[in-house]
């Protein structure tokens, strides 16, 4: 929920979900360390320490604005900051519920320590998970949806105030109720490092897996919640039973997993969406259950319980922190995953090595092991044989590349597996085929404005800048870009803005957060504003709301043009863009522009725009032209309420 307010700051995209994850496994580790501290206090100081702390959390959740400027943080440092401010205190505090309960239960009535309780807590967060993109997100609107959870968390309060009574109760009965619980100090051993590293492993693969499912697949909300969903369900399935992991079927799983996790490093895109998804979580299913496994397998007893889940969330925060943040900044492409793979492998294979000590078998595990590693780095060789330039940052991983397409030698721009934009090398430049040729619908709406007046056109997304092509003499272009990496490929390799006789700008940030600042001045209104920043079939939302609508017609002449790009192979737009056209009164052109070639693109351009000059010279060329009207079932996006849940096209 949070995640989703905070994406109109940052223009969208997986990395925000990354950032989010590392917030959540941080907290997490925060919480477990209040628990253990908390423990060490005489029963009612913990009650009324707790019950306070909740209450404050109540009183200021939500009420905060970050109030950051992002000009001495990084965009994933403020994202994390941004939900330190808004809920960093009740959330380690919610993180603890679980630890707490285990051990006042243990406590309170002598028993053992009942571990399947943490399996509960995870049943609830996947309940939680699984219903906000199908129930929640797509039937309440964001202030509602805090509403309603802060009604929760009362709740929550009022029965955490019932169960400290409860407990308070039951040690008056037997006379203990001042004592202080068991004390003891962490120690630092074999034994909590592997719990660290099992923990880490496991939260690597998760960040990663989830990286490179935004890499090569539409990075919606619910393929991010994919994963997480499997990393709960290994939790709650481990800690319920627990299994032996030191078997020949694990064995096999775990070389399964290596194999085929090489394989969709490197050629996971050639896959369809399906295929992908499958294999990705397959193999996520396997790292994460052996990991979880193997912590069960080594739990302790209830005198270092918390100490336990410490570990595992120090872990937890660790793997996350280096998937999230430092391998972005350190690795120029995505080569956390096959790092979380091998250092999975690695904790599965020590001890059977150890154990096996100097056999045959050792020394056979020993050598899979090193094979793996050699055969990455090989095969990483000849997959970026082709590349010019690659750059990684929180935007995401791009690169540009050199191919042959039959007789053509073409350079492309490409993110995951999208290609962003091309270029023909040799003497065709003239041939190319992209998204932005004369038969696309933004070529034919500028040319038919260009017959009326100079061009003064904005353009949110800059790819490879082959817009400019489009303008000539007199006219005036200014690109909006999100990725500083972006803008440095389409100036160094293609040279579409080089070439360019217009008047060309380039603003670097978010397309929507420039315009505004431009709303603000007494800039010319501009004839045309396109919109086409759709990475990997993203959909940016905060660029298709209401709100953002708004403010495209306050940037746009009386007589000027809206034109998106909506092009996409999983989600239909039409309603959302429809709305919107129904709403400001203004009639919708579409243009759909189909191919079979290699050396081109299909793609899909609508049209906003109340000109009947501008229609009339359209009308000719359109495959479709919508009309005002009083439709229903269409999808009204605002800032506040907006799903892709309801838009999904049923073939994958």
């Amino acid at each position: 929920m949070q995640t989703k307010a905070l994406l109109p700051l940052f223009g969208g995209g997986a990395s925000i979900w990354s950032a989010s994850l590392c917030f959540f496994q941080s907290a997490l580790l925060l919480g477990y360390i209040y628990a253990h501290l908390l423990a060490r206090l005489p029963f009612n100081k913990q009650a009324i320490t707790h019950m306070s702390l909740l209450f404050v959390a109540l009183l200021i959740t939500f009420n905060f604005n970050a109030g950051i400027d992002a000009s001495f943080l990084s965009p994933a440092l403020l994202v994390i900051a941004n939900l330190i401010v808004q809920i960093g205190l009740v959330f380690v505090l919610l993180s603890a519920t679980s630890v707490l309960l285990q051990r006042w239960y243990s406590e309170v009535y002598n028993k053992a320590v009942p571990y399947s309780w943490y399996s509960f807590s995870n049943s609830g967060s996947l309940l939680a998970l699984l219903t906000y993109p199908l129930l929640i997100e797509a039937n309440f609107a964001l202030s509602q949806q805090k509403q309603l959870w802060l009604i929760t968390l009362m709740l929550l309060a009022c029965g955490f105030a019932a169960l400290l009574f409860s407990l308070h109760k039951q040690l008056k009965q037997t006379g203990t109720a001042g004592s202080h619980f068991v004390r003891y100090q962490v120690k630092l051993n074999a034994k909590t490092v592997y719990w660290v590293a099992l923990s880490a492993a496991s939260s690597m693969c998760l960040v990663a897996t989830t990286q490179m499912i935004s890499t090569n697949i539409p990075p919606m909300p619910l393929i991010w919640l994919m994963p997480l969903v499997l990393y709960l369900v290994t939790y709650i399935f481990c800690f319920t039973l627990r299994t032996n992991t030191a078997n020949m079927y694990w064995l096999a799983a775990m070389l399964f997993a290596m194999i085929a996790g090489q394989m969709m490093y490197f050629v996971g895109g050639q896959l369809n969406t399906l295929a992908q998804l499958v294999m990705y979580n397959l193999i996520l299913i396997i790292c994460c259950g052996f990991c979880h496994a193997r912590l069960r397998q080594s739990a302790p007893e209830k005198l270092r319980m918390t100490e336990f889940y410490m570990c595992i969330a120090f872990g937890g925060a660790l793997g996350s922190i280096f998937a999230s943040l430092v391998a972005p900044n350190l690795f120029t492409q995505l080569w956390e995953y096959p790092i979380a793979l091998i250092l999975t492998f690695l904790l599965f294979i020590t001890p059977l090595i150890k154990h096996y000590q100097f056999s045959v078998k050792s020394l056979a595990l020993s050598t899979c092991s090193l094979s793996i590693v050699m055969s990455f780095i090989w095969l990483n060789s000849l997959f970026n044989q082709f590349n010019i330039d690659t750059a990684r940052n929180f935007y995401g991983y791009v690169a540009v590349k050199d191919i042959k397409t039959g007789h053509l030698a073409e350079r492309r721009l490409v993110d995951g597996t999208t290609v962003h934009g091309s270029e023909l090398l040799g003497r065709n430049l003239a041939g190319s085929k992209d998204y932005y040729h004369a038969s696309t619908g933004v070529a034919e709406t500028l040319k038919a404005i260009k017959q009326i007046e100079p061009l003064n056109i904005g353009v949110i997304g800059l790819g490879v800048g082959a817009m400019a092509k489009l303008v000539g003499d007199n006219d005036t272009i200014t690109f909006y870009e999100i990725n500083p990496a972006v803008y440095r490929m389409a100036t160094q390799h293609f040279s579409y803005l080089q070439n360019s006789q217009a008047t060309l700008n380039i603003e670097l940030g978010d397309g929507r957060l420039l315009l505004a600042k431009e709303a603000k001045t007494e800039l010319p209104l501009r004839n045309a504003i396109v919109i086409d920043a759709f990475t990997s079939d993203v959909i940016p939302t905060h660029l298709l709301t209401h709100e953002a609508f708004n403010l495209y017609w306050q940037r746009l002449s009386e007589k000027g043009a809206l034109i998106l790009h909506i092009s996409n192979n999983h989600i239909d737009l039409m309603p959302v863009i429809t709305a919107h056209a129904n709403r400001l009164n203004k009639p919708l052109m579409v243009f759909d522009y189909q191919t079979n070639s290699a050396t081109e693109f299909a793609s899909k351009w609508v049209v906003l725009t109340k000109n009947t000059t501008l229609m009339a010279k359209l009308a000719v060329t359109a495959d479709k032209i919508i009309k005002p009207s009083n439709r229903q079932n269409l999808a009204m996006w605002s800032d506040d309420k907006n799903s892709v849940m309801p838009l999904l096209k049923l073939g994958i």
